[in-house]
């Protein structure tokens, strides 16, 4: 949204000299969306939590034994998607709650601190009521998929190829032929094991290829800069 010097110029005036009840008003404003942003943060550390539990139960269970078949890792492998595909969703509420918070540190409280600051989008309250009245989510479905999988799954998935390999390479005698090998991979005669393997390594190369292709700039107000710096910072404005 594109404002005119007279009312960019008003809303800088305006934010110079807050009066008593906005200053009240945006105070718990901000204490509630600070507050959503922690629960929703929350549930983002609660389902991570519940990947990485099953797949330790699973991989418990099937090294346990050597009679237990490597299927229960690929079992393992679709509990942890679908955890996954959760934790995207409630991915898209976080950020957009986090938006908020964002855009009213950096231009409410940054320059009531230190006068001399100016605020990164003159338009902030513009911006701030209109998401009010219209909200929408800042980060769509695949890019917040591609975040979560970047940062925590991946190397769940990982571990989960890695160890199925192990599964079938070792038990219930360590293999002695790639032969062999693709003979243990199949799932109770049901599916060879050329077409287990052929699955899992699409799979897993798809992720690769989601978490590569979802690796792109923001373009929201808010932009949130590499894990090194921990800061936001606005752009697009």
């Amino acid at each position: 949204m594109h404002l005119s010097e007279h009312e960019i110029k008003k809303e800088s005036n305006e934010f110079d000299m807050p009066s008593a009840a906005f200053v009240t008003a945006l105070a718990h404003f901000y204490r509630g969306e600070m507050s959503r942003t922690n629960v929703w943060r929350s549930r983002l550390d609660v389902t991570t939590n519940w990947a990485i539990i099953t797949t330790a139960a699973f991989l418990s269970f099937g090294f346990g034994s050597r009679e237990i078949p490597h299927f229960v890792i690929i079992l393992a492998t679709v509990f942890v998607l679908f955890f996954l595909i959760i934790e995207s969703r409630r991915y898209k509420y976080f950020d957009l709650w986090r938006w908020r918070v964002a855009l009213v540190n950096e231009n409410f409280f940054a320059p009531l601190l230190s006068p001399q600051i100016k605020p990164l989008a003159p338009n902030w309250r513009s911006l701030l009521s209109n998401d009010l009245q219209q909200s929408q989510f800042k980060i769509s479905f695949h890019e917040a998929f591609g975040r979560r999988l970047r940062r925590n799954y991946i190397w769940i998935f990982g571990i989960l190829a890695f160890c199925w390999a192990t599964k079938v390479a070792i038990h219930p005698e360590p293999v002695s032929t790639i032969t062999q090998f693709v003979e243990r991979a199949s799932v109770y005669h049901l599916l060879p094991g050329s077409i287990v393997i052929g699955i899992g390594v699409i799979f897993n190369l798809a992720l690769v290829a989601i978490a590569v292709l979802t690796r792109t700039e923001r373009n929201e107000v808010v932009r949130i800069y590499p894990a090194e710096t921990s800061t936001f910072k606005m752009s697009n404005f």
